[in-house]
């Protein structure tokens, strides 16, 4: 993930409302006026702070949201409601539309970082995301909804520092060594192609959403009478009893059934016991029952039957090991 968000960043600074600007930006901030590496580099690394500070704070703003929202904001319908957004995004990098920022605001922005300094190349690092927005913006929006969608702050803070420390490598570069800002490549069709990418990758983001979607509306509800029936049989089978309540659109779902439950360590230990998935992939009445019954409050959640216990969210094989060493697991049922 943070290699990506890194790759991710290092194309938002060769897209076309930003790559052009590198020479402007750093001759604004005056780095060709310094007379050692060291003058240039603290300047452009004053900058790329600034950048780095506004994309970190939305990092963590979008984990935290998603933490709120719980796993409502992985339901269907935000999934089809994000594939919509970045299929929208995607026509905009390959020039179906074109949008920008209104004229009043970009001028405000650019006015606000037309100084020199230190101070004021933080200053015009904040507001450099926010007037390419047009050309970043769908990059930052696929990597902000995978943010919410892991709903953990500490790799949301890194994931966009990875993206922010991309976007601000060529003006650190080219700060540090401005001697080389003459030799660059110029803009030109290559950065057509690189939109026709960007645009690629983002259909391909959308398609994914929309899969997601698409298959929780298919998917029909959990009966629980049929779960009954399934933790009556394997009582009579002296089997320990799981119920690992999962859905279609759960990221941690998916990763707790391919990273843990499919550990050849952890199905040996699991022989005792009967894996019954729930699937509430649906936000139905009777899903919701399901739920409240078994006091599952956001997913993945796995319910020990016959021991009352519950594990919330993913956790690894070595974690899951332990946790089926505990007393309460090891009682007969």
């Amino acid at each position: 993930m943070l290699i990506t968000s890194f790759i991710a960043g290092l194309l938002g600074a060769l897209s076309p409302c930003v790559y052009p600007l590198i020479p402007v930006t750093l001759s604004v901030m005056g780095v060709r006026r310094y007379d050692t590496h060291w003058h240039g580099f603290r300047v452009a690394f004053s900058y790329v702070l600034g950048i780095v500070s506004l994309h970190t704070v939305l990092g963590v703003a979008f984990a935290y949201l998603g933490i709120l929202a719980g796993s409502s904001f992985q339901s269907p319908w935000i999934n089809a409601i994000l594939a919509i957004l970045l299929f929208v995004m995607a026509l905009n990098l390959i020039g179906v539309f074109t949008w920008t920022l209104p004229a009043k605001a970009t001028q405000f922005l650019s006015h606000v970082g037309a100084q020199k300094g230190h101070k004021s190349a933080f200053l015009m690092g904040l507001v450099a995301g926010v007037i390419a927005i047009p050309c970043t913006g769908p990059i930052l929006a696929g990597i902000l909804a995978l943010i919410a969608e892991k709903r953990d702050l500490v790799q949301g803070s890194f994931m966009m520092l990875a993206y922010s420390i991309g976007m601000g490598l060529p003006f650190l570069v080219l700060g540090t060594f401005s001697s080389s800002i003459s030799k660059i490549p110029k803009s030109g069709p290559w950065m057509n192609r690189l939109k026709m990418l960007l645009g690629a990758i983002m259909v391909f983001l959308a398609a994914h959403y929309g899969q997601l979607a698409w298959n929780a509306f298919r998917n029909p509800s959990a009966s629980a009478e049929a779960i009954a029936t399934q933790i009556q049989k394997a009582q009579e089978n002296n089997k320990r009893v799981i119920l690992d309540f999962w859905a279609e659109w759960c990221t941690l779902c998916h990763e707790l059934d391919e990273k843990t439950l499919k550990d050849k360590r952890v199905k040996k230990a699991l022989e005792g016991y009967e894996v019954i998935r729930v699937d509430v992939t649906l936000d139905s009445e009777e899903n919701r029952k399901l739920q409240e019954t078994y006091g599952v409050i956001g997913l993945p959640t796995l319910v020990f039957i016959d021991s009352g216990q519950q594990i919330h969210g993913f956790i690894s094989p070595e974690e899951m090991l332990t946790e089926l060493k505990r007393p309460a697991h090891l009682q007969a049922p």
